[in-house]
């Protein structure tokens, strides 16, 4: 099962995660390595930030036993004039997916609206076809702030694409905050999609009520898997009704925690992100 292996967001281990030293990437690296993380989600931009060629930035990763998961990720898709505009908008990301044989690659919407969900349809179909020549799903993010705000939302745009090579990458605390919140319409929408539209789940935990500046909570605020409201027995529940067997990549961005170090920080999400899945229990067949 997937969920046996934990793939680190590594963006969680630094500081200011938009702008990191080579010393900070390898610190990070060696604190996944150390804790027995299994592997990593990258972000496309640590690796420009490096400004190393791929060759090497894979052979860093790999000399601590780790492999890449996921790369985050593409942000202009949605809104591209054209679906040619998308794919060229995505084409060094899913190229890195390739040179990092990373099988999947996160895509979510920064805007506060998507200005046609059509559209948006055709984007994500043509970026798909073109990761599929790389062997890549492409998992949409929502972003309760954004214009692809809910799961429903995310899975009409998925669902008219007609694409097999492209998910949902289910994160906790957007689950939690998603408008309508983690029951009723959302978790009916949850049970109605295959499990293999499901192939991410960064695993974090929420507060009982968002802030008047989600964004910031998002990335400075997440409590860890267990310490927060987040309802994990009953979210566990509905993926196996679906037969969901995702890729697991703890996100816990906490400012607190990071100060601490990467080692310690590693520590933490780590331990807590295992005590959260022992709960998570595949029912007989």
């Amino acid at each position: 099962m997937n969920r046996d292996r934990l793939n680190l967001c590594l963006s969680t281990l630094f500081p200011n995660p938009f702008q990191i030293t080579s010393d900070e990437f390898d610190a990070g690296l060696a604190a996944c390595a150390d804790v027995g993380a299994d592997g990593i989600s990258l972000w496309s931009l640590h690796h420009l930030l490096l400004g190393d060629p791929v060759e090497k930035t894979a052979q860093r990763i790999s000399q601590h036993g780790l492999d890449v998961a996921c790369v985050e990720a593409i942000y202009g898709w949605a809104n591209a004039e054209s679906p040619s505009a998308a794919v060229a908008d995505a084409e060094m990301s899913i190229q890195l997916c390739a040179d990092f044989a990373a099988g999947t690659l996160a895509a979510v919407v920064l805007e506060p609206e998507v200005s046609d969900i059509g559209a948006a349809s055709a984007n994500l179909a043509a970026v798909a076809d073109r990761a599929a020549e790389a062997g890549v799903t492409v998992c949409v993010e929502y972003l309760p702030w954004s214009g692809i705000p809910d799961i429903g939302t995310c899975w009409e745009v998925l669902r008219r694409s007609e694409r097999t090579n492209v998910g949902i990458l289910f994160d906790s605390w957007h689950w939690f905050h998603q408008p309508g919140g983690p029951t009723g319409a959302n978790a009916e929408t949850l049970t109605s999609i295959p499990g293999e539209f499901i192939p991410v789940l960064q695993l974090c935990d929420a507060h009982p009520e968002p802030t008047d500046d989600p964004l910031t909570e998002c990335m400075n605020n997440r409590p860890l898997p267990g310490d927060g409201v987040v309802d994990h027995d009953a979210l566990f529940a509905l993926l196996n009704e679906i037969g969901a067997d995702p890729i697991i990549a703890p996100e816990v961005f906490n400012a607190e925690l990071v100060a601490k170090g990467p080692a310690e920080a590693a520590t933490q999400i780590v331990a807590a992100s295992r005590s959260t899945l022992e709960r998570w229990q595949t029912p007989s067949r």
